[in-house]
């Protein structure tokens, strides 16, 4: 095995496989370490995100330790690009899993207007503070400049350009205003360096391992045929007002019951309620939305738990009901909850759907998963209404 990933949630593992796959790469998706695997890259996804920081830690040591043991050329360790989730506590614990002796993290994407300057990270040109990602129910984030935000992490790290002398540091976020600052950032990397970060960070490091891809692999131009289920488990403003304006214009959406989504009540006659209208809806019009109505109570940790979790038995529930060929999933932690009770553990990348949009098969079986991170858009050609 060449290249090995480990990231903390399933549409940012997704992203990385079809940035491989760009590469002529061979690559698996999966949960396990598996040491037979034939991939030429193997991605796994911890989903240490949606879990607290001791199992993130002790997951993450464990698959490290695993990966260790596969002798791979490259590793990198996919994160957050916004650096939600247990991002500090992990790299620490992959390092020494890992015989790492430092870390480089790029979380910044200049190429989707994610930028970190002067220790401060920005949204388009916006504070993140003053963007959506305040309101995520998980991590919201609660100010722009990284130190400042982490100011209570036990884990002792810098932000710096990558100009800077970075040869005493430890843990090192690099800043990055332009695509250029990447390729710097990958040039810092010895082999006792961890490369960490989003996937911006990710693809400078391939082309410094492999050499730039040939041509643009993705599609331009797709249809998603057959019986399509659409699940967003995301509080991104853009797609909750997206799937608001479906429903108003009488598409084919299906809100989760108000008694499970504001009370959290474990009522089964409401999932199965709401799984038998989303069957209903793909057998008369082959497509169908699941989400959750926006409220406040969305907006919090434990709001978000009972609400993934509805969201995933009832998706089984579908499932038993109705023939899916295209299962299109919004959200990271949603999707990885949904895959488990599906007993999906193993995908493989085939297409790119957009940036960062990923179309995957499932072996052995006629099911397609396409998997969209809650905060990147869709494009015209995968919301097919």
């Amino acid at each position: 095995m060449r290249i090995a990933v480990i990231a903390d949630d399933l549409t940012g593992a997704a992203e990385i496989g079809g940035i491989g796959i760009k590469y002529g790469l061979k690559v698996e998706i999966s949960r396990n370490v598996n040491t037979a695997s034939p991939a030429d890259m193997l991605v796994i996804n911890t989903d240490a995100r949606s879990m607290n920081e001791a199992e993130a830690i002790e997951v993450t040591r464990n698959v490290s330790e695993q990966l260790k043991s596969l002798n791979p050329q490259f590793v990198f360790k996919k994160t957050d690009s916004v650096l939600r989730g247990h991002v500090l506590a992990e790299i620490a614990a992959q390092c020494k899993a890992m015989n790492f002796s430092s870390a480089i993290i790029v979380p910044a994407n200049p190429s989707l207007g994610r930028t970190l300057v002067k220790g401060h990270y920005y949204i388009n040109n916006i504070p993140i503070h003053q963007t959506s990602f305040k309101d995520d129910p998980e991590f919201p984030v609660t100010h722009s400049h990284i130190l400042t935000r982490f100011k209570s992490s036990p884990y002792l790290f810098s932000v710096m350009p990558h100009f800077a002398n970075t040869n005493n540091e430890t843990i090192i976020v690099g800043e990055a205003e332009v695509q250029g600052d990447l390729n710097n950032w990958a040039d810092k990397l010895t082999n006792r360096t961890l490369a960490a970060g989003a996937a911006g960070f990710f693809t400078a490091c391939l082309n410094k391992l492999i050499g730039e891809p040939q041509g643009n692999n993705t599609v331009d131009e797709f249809n998603l045929a057959g019986s399509i289920l659409y699940i967003s488990g995301s509080t991104f403003k853009p797609s909750v007002t997206l799937i608001e304006e479906l429903n108003a214009n009488n598409g084919p959406v299906s809100y989760m019951p108000e008694n499970l989504a504001i009370s959290g009540d474990d009522n089964e006659t409401l999932l199965h309620d709401w799984a038998v209208e989303t069957a209903s809806l793909i057998e008369q019009q082959k497509k169908a939305v699941m989400s959750i109505p926006d409220n406040n109570n969305a907006h919090t940790s434990d709001g978000a738990l009972h609400k993934r979790s509805f969201m995933a038995r009832a998706v089984k529930k579908v499932f038993d009901k109705v023939q899916v060929n295209e299962l299109v999933i919004e959200g990271g932690s949603t999707a990885a909850a949904i895959l488990d009770l599906l007993n999906i553990h193993t995908m493989v990348p085939v297409q790119e759907l957009a940036p960062g949009v990923i179309r995957s098969a499932v072996p052995n079986t006629n099911l397609h998963i396409t998997l969209k991170p809650g905060s990147y858009s869709w494009s015209k050609s995968i919301w097919a209404f």
